[in-house]
């Protein structure tokens, strides 16, 4: 958001323009002009951009025309006891992510029918959002369908089309640059779709053959993916991008890349078994270990070894890690139950070349699993 690009916003929120539902989001940046602004209406909870800030600059005075507004602003207090986050609720990107990630990690979790009927329910022509309020994205479209065809629910996924630039997919139409993760995703979803349908199509088969190439393109010569708009630690970027090739990718170009990211992720292991960007975190720790799991070298004594010294070190850390919040929206924000599953998934993955669980771990989320299943 430029200086040009915020003044020309804020002047088509005064003289009533409608803007686009991405820039409700952050409707507060336009000062005093967001204000009952003309043509912005509260929708789902009472949301304006799936934001508290958003919704506040839009209420401003609360009256008796905006009930709505105002018991939504109450309820994010009541439920946060303090500070709100940036983006609430986020129902289907929790639900698809945490679904996705358990059963990738095959874990033997029984979905409860109405957390698969919402996430049908979401899906649209042109696709799903992460919360009402904001526009439909391919990022949380494709995890949906993908989340969904894991469940033994596949629906087809031509949603995803329209964000197709024919170079690679956008997250949001006009969107600036490109995401990493989200065409991983992307290519989860259709990946999955040309695999296990029967549906070999050439349109399905020229698409994963462009998302592969896409994406190994952007590879960098260590090894990571290192740079994503979602996520501030290149560990997440990586792992997308390993889990999507190593599953749906094609040519020979997946393997060498694939071996290029388990040999960055082998060498930025800490002494203590733990990895991450500043310092170990369970998160990263749980996205390094899905590389290696994922990855069919799981065979070699080395990467064995770094398997078990990460999941001992998850597992001594029962969950905690003073909880740094490393995912980019408005700022930065860690969504807690999809970090927890990514961390649950991985100690239920790398169960069997762990070793013996350390006695100091507590509640181990060995046990927390099988309690969840």
């Amino acid at each position: 958001m430029t200086p040009t690009r915020l003044a020309r916003v804020r002047a088509a929120l005064a003289s009533g323009h409608p803007l686009p539902d991405k820039l409700m989001h952050a409707l507060e940046v336009t000062g005093p002009a967001a204000r009952r602004a003309a043509g912005v209406v509260p929708v789902g909870p009472g949301t304006v951009g799936a934001s508290p800030a958003a919704t506040a600059a839009w209420l401003g005075v609360p009256d008796a025309t905006t009930s709505t507004a105002r018991a939504y602003l109450e309820g994010v207090v009541r439920q946060h006891g303090g500070p709100v986050p940036c983006t609430s609720p986020i129902s289907v990107f929790e639900r698809s992510w945490v679904l996705s990630t358990l059963s990738r990690a095959g874990v033997p979790v029984t979905v409860p029918p109405s957390v698969l009927a919402s996430l049908l329910d979401t899906l649209g022509p042109a696709g799903t959002a992460t919360a009402p309020g904001l526009p439909v994205d391919a990022d949380t479209t494709s995890v949906t369908l993908y989340a969904l065809a894991r469940a033994g629910h596949p629906v087809d996924p031509s949603s995803l089309w329209s964000f197709d630039t024919g170079e690679h997919f956008c997250t949001w139409p006009k969107e600036d640059g490109a995401s990493i993760t989200t065409n991983a995703h992307v290519l989860d979803a259709f990946g999955w779709h040309w695999r296990h349908t029967g549906e070999r199509s050439r349109q399905l088969a020229s698409v994963v053959r462009r998302l592969t190439t896409w994406l190994t393109d952007r590879q960098a010569l260590e090894g990571s993916w290192s740079s994503d708009r979602w996520h501030a630690s290149p560990y997440y970027a990586t792992s997308c991008a390993v889990l999507a090739l190593h599953g749906y990718g094609v040519g020979a170009a997946v393997e060498p890349a694939v071996r290029r990211a388990v040999h960055w992720v082998l060498a930025g292991q800490h002494p203590d078994g733990s990895w991450g960007r500043w310092g170990g975190t369970a998160e990263e720790t749980a996205y390094a270990l899905q590389v290696l799991l994922s990855a069919g070298q799981t065979t070699s004594e080395r990467c064995a070894e770094a398997i078990g010294r990460g999941w001992r070190w998850l597992a001594t850390m029962a969950g905690s890690d003073g909880e740094p919040a490393l995912w980019h929206d408005k700022d930065l924000y860690r969504p807690s139950l999809i970090v927890r599953s990514a961390v649950l998934g991985v100690t239920w993955w790398g169960r069997r070349y762990a070793g013996p669980e350390p006695v100091e771990a507590g509640p181990s989320s060995r046990s927390a699993m099988i309690r969840i299943a």
